[in-house]
């Protein structure tokens, strides 16, 4: 894969890839070489030739393992060795514990680290994984099917077994061979399984060659726009720790205890300190990872085979220039210069309206042109990063009831139907609650993906539409119980979901909670809605007024 796209992708995931561990139980042993013999000397320098952090470890022990497991989860890229030997008796109690039925010793500890790397659910398997499995071995496609095999039981979505990796959309662990070792025959290390030659991996080729599988992961304009963003942050670590510092605490302290409320004082540095990471990327024109420039090259790696129908037989190639052209001027101009292009007749008599009309309607589908086939899912996902602000939510951080929140209420009994509600109290009455509380709640109707909709969310892995009922007549009010402690409505946890109890007993699953501006402007449309004033007045001067 190589384009002027993916060069540039390489660049921006050279620049944010700082630490490199490789973990060998052959590294800094001085014994004759073999086929899984470790230059950790070299392979720290050829690295720092590189700009990056590289770190080699030689585990001796089990708890060596197990803390190795846990770093590993910290680092940008994790090399294993497919054989690390430990203590023998020690080998004996993890085969005993974890590997009964595998008379193989050399792959459990590498499996285990393995395991702890993806088993969490959001640093592991739900986020961004490279993982090389660099090993003297010969059997590359025996080691991918155990590493294949022992991952089922991680129930990790979509994983899937390639030549000599094992792979999602957001994870990849490869296999690849340590080179020959020198023996003067100048033959290829792998003499009866010549295809595999090409998974040997020089040490001076290693850099470039876990740069590429990275990129291979990243190489996207969103993705890279993050990665630019995350370096620029990275950069600038420091300068926001001195910008933060430490002699600011006085007034820091004396502004806290002037508040009426002073837990507001939280949210308010988190609010600071997004402001000051905004200033960053702006500084460092981060969005320019998805300029135009940056989306002609992203066009270039693509191919087009839509055709948009303006009249009956008369349809128009959704080109990659088509879609320059788009860019560059709008969905008219390109029409016709497309139109001309195919002959249909000369750009004064082309279809003007026909082109409105359908710009009109490219709302609904303009993503296809992309992809070739149906795109709402990544059109929902799309959606969801622009108006929901809780993305990255942790378990550990329980939702609370306030303006914005989105919540299905379940039914109380088999025939009852869910019914979905947008919480539109204001903030300064969903927190400081000292007694039983109404909260406001516009009623929300699931549609299906022709009507019309105000938001996307996921409710049991699956995207669903939902539609604001604004009549004024079915508002809903509903009582809840604060938490004495944090003196707000808190969502309690079950089984993986939350859920807002009322003072009637009626469960509220928490579904998301919308960005402040996006949840604002919904409670302003409402407050609109029920303003308006409906008067008898002479008809002429109603119409003259209009």
């Amino acid at each position: 894969m190589s384009s002027t796209f993916f060069e540039s992708s390489k660049e921006i995931a050279n620049d944010f890839l700082q630490s490199i561990v490789f973990i060998d139980d052959r590294a800094f042993l001085n014994e004759d070489p073999n086929h899984h013999e470790f230059d950790a000397q070299q392979i720290t320098r050829i690295f720092a030739n590189s700009k990056k952090v590289c770190a080699v470890y030689n585990p001796e022990s089990l708890e060596d393992i197990n803390n190795l497991a846990l770093l590993a989860k910290k680092t940008d890229i994790t090399v294993l060795d497919w054989q690390i030997n430990i203590a023998e008796e020690e080998v004996k109690v993890e085969n005993e514990e974890e590997d009964a039925d595998n008379d193989d010793p050399r792959g459990p500890h590498t499996r285990k680290i393995i395991r702890g790397i993806l088993s969490d659910p959001l640093t592991g398997k739900g986020s961004l994984k490279l993982i090389v499995i660099y090993t003297g071995e010969l059997d590359l496609p025996g080691i991918t099917d155990e590493i294949f095999n022992d991952l089922q039981a991680l129930e990790i979505q979509g994983l899937q077994k390639g030549d000599c990796c094992v792979f999602t959309t957001n994870i990849k662990i490869l296999v690849a061979a340590k080179p020959a070792s020198n023996d003067g025959s100048g033959k290829p290390k792998f003499k009866h399984n010549p295809e595999l030659n090409s998974k040997v991996i020089n040490y001076d080729e290693l850099p470039d060659f876990i740069l590429t599988q990275f990129t291979e992961l990243t190489s996207g304009l969103l993705t890279n726009f993050v990665l630019q963003s995350l370096t620029a942050i990275r950069n600038n670590t420091f300068r926001l720790i001195k910008l933060y510092k430490k002699e600011l605490d006085p007034s820091f302290l004396s502004h806290r205890l002037l508040l009426t409320n002073p837990e507001d004082s939280k949210e308010q540095v988190i609010e600071i300190l997004s402001h000051s990471i905004q200033a960053i990327l702006n500084y460092n024109e981060t969005g320019e990872a998805v300029s135009s420039s940056n989306i002609f090259e992203w066009i270039d790696t693509k191919k087009f085979e839509e055709k948009l129908e303006i009249i009956k037989d008369k349809k128009l190639v959704i080109s990659g220039d088509f879609i320059k052209d788009w860019i560059t001027t709008n969905f008219v101009e390109a029409c016709k210069k497309q139109w001309v292009a195919n002959g249909f007749s000369d750009e004064q008599h082309a279809p003007i309206g026909k082109f409105v009309k359908r710009e009109r309607e490219l709302y609904k589908t303009a993503s296809e042109f992309f992809i070739g086939q149906p795109a709402d899912d990544i059109d929902s996902e799309f959606s969801i990063l622009t108006h929901h602000k809780s993305n990255l939510k942790q378990p550990s951080s329980l939702p609370r009831l306030t303006l914005g929140t989105l919540v299905k209420q379940l039914p109380l009994e088999k025939d009852q139907e869910e019914r979905f509600f947008l919480c539109i109290q204001a903030r300064c009455d969903s927190v400081r609650l000292g007694e039983l509380r109404k909260f406001l709640f516009l009623p929300l109707e699931k549609v299906d993906r022709d009507s019309k909709f105000h938001f996307v969310t996921e409710d049991n892995s699956e995207f669903i539409r939902l539609n604001i009922v604004k009549d004024a007549f079915e508002l809903r009010t509903i009582k809840f119980q604060p938490s004495e402690k944090n003196q707000v409505v808190q969502a309690e946890e079950s089984k993986s979901q939350f859920y807002f109890k009322s003072n009637h007993d009626e469960h509220f699953q928490w579904l998301a909670d919308l960005k402040d501006a996006h949840a604002q402007r919904e409670a302003n449309n409402f407050a609109a809605k029920i303003s308006r004033v409906g008067l008898d007045e002479s008809e002429w001067l109603r119409r003259w007024g209009n």
